[in-house]
Parts: C-alpha cells; sequence; structure tokens
C-alpha cells in the first residue's frame, strides 16, 4: 500500500457541538428580542396619534359629505355632519368615527351611524380634557376628569372645523403624558408629549 504524499486526514462532515451551541444561543436572543419588541406598551404619544388621525378623517369625511339639511339643522340645534366619540374603559377605551344620516324629507330627524371603531391599548389612561384648544401646556391636570364608562365627542362640520378642545392621556401609571389638542379653525389636530 502507497500512501498518497502531501494528503491530510479527511475531516468529519458536520458541526462541531460548540458551533451548534452558539447557532442555538442566537436564535434564543433574536427570538427574545422579537417577542419583546412586538408586545411593548405604545406611549400616550402613540395613542395620542393614533386619536389624532382618527379626528382629522372625522373632519375629512365631513367635508365630503357636506351641509346637513337645513330642517334638519335646525330641528337638532347642530350643524355637526360627524363626530369622533371616545368611550373610557377601566383600561383603554375605544374611539368610534359617526357620520350623521338624514332621515327622508319631509321628516327633520337624523341618526348617528357608526363608520369605524378603533380600541385604544389597554396600557393607556384617557385622562380628561378642556374644552379649548391648549398649544401651551402646563396643565397639572384636565378641566374635566373622565372616569371608566365616560365618553367625550368632538364633533367636526362640514367647512373642515371641529369643535376647539384637548384630550389628556397617561401611560406607566402617568409617569407619561400626552395631549392631543383639536384646533378650531380646522387643520389636522397636533400632538404633544406633554401636559
Amino acid at each position: 500500500m502507497s500512501a498518497r504524499r502531501g494528503s491530510r486526514p479527511a475531516r468529519a462532515a458536520g458541526f462541531t457541538l460548540t458551533e451548534l451551541m452558539i447557532v442555538v444561543a442566537l436564535v434564543g436572543v433574536l427570538t427574545t428580542l422579537g417577542i419583546y419588541l412586538m408586545r411593548a406598551k405604545p406611549r400616550a404619544s402613540d395613542v395620542a396619534s393614533q386619536l389624532s388621525s382618527k379626528i382629522a378623517e372625522a373632519s375629512r369625511k365631513a367635508v365630503a359629505t357636506g351641509a346637513v339639511r337645513s330642517d334638519v339643522a335646525t330641528a337638532l340645534a347642530s350643524t355637526a355632519r360627524t363626530r369622533a366619540v371616545i368611550s373610557v374603559a377601566a383600561r383603554g377605551g375605544t374611539i368610534a368615527l359617526e357620520r350623521l344620516e338624514e332621515d327622508p324629507a319631509p321628516a327633520d330627524t337624523a341618526s348617528w351611524v357608526t363608520l369605524s371603531v378603533e380600541a385604544l391599548h389597554p396600557s393607556i389612561t384617557i385622562s380628561g380634557y378642556k374644552a379649548s384648544a391648549d398649544l401651551t401646556g402646563g396643565a397639572t391636570a384636565p378641566d374635566v376628569a373622565l372616569a371608566a364608562g365616560a365618553s367625550l365627542e368632538v364633533r367636526c362640520y362640514p367647512d373642515g372645523r371641529c369643535d376647539g378642545m384637548t384630550i389628556y392621556l397617561a401611560s406607566d401609571g402617568g409617569r407619561r403624558k400626552a395631549r392631543v389638542v383639536v384646533m378650531p379653525l380646522g387643520g389636522s389636530p397636533a400632538t404633544f408629549a406633554t401636559w
């Protein structure tokens, strides 16, 4: 038998135990990180942005739908076409977008029809509101506190205006705060990461 010159002994194919342990550890770390990021609680400012988007949508739909019939507006004492209704729960709540639908003439009545409903994250508390637009901040508490079971509505009109108000939110036991400022002259509501 002749030995081949310059050949090395054949290495077994496959992974070593150390290489397998490193791969398993990396997969574990990435899985843990992924779960943490997917389950992270939103901040109060995140939910403030959600509310702001819904109120802006109510304003756009009010413009798109047009004016309320004059006899219905007189009977209801309001020309509001859409509204965003924020319902407060012990944990979180909902925001519903509704549109006023007139009954056929000669009736001067109308009813609110729900267009969409979104749940607010249960880690967020809707603390209350102020019936004016607070751009400067500095409030220690809202003018009107909201408890579980309460609701708040922001009405929007065919010219794009909405009722001016400030909605206050908190998370992490009140450590993180945010507010949504709805301007009475129209435009998208502004969100701030403080009170």
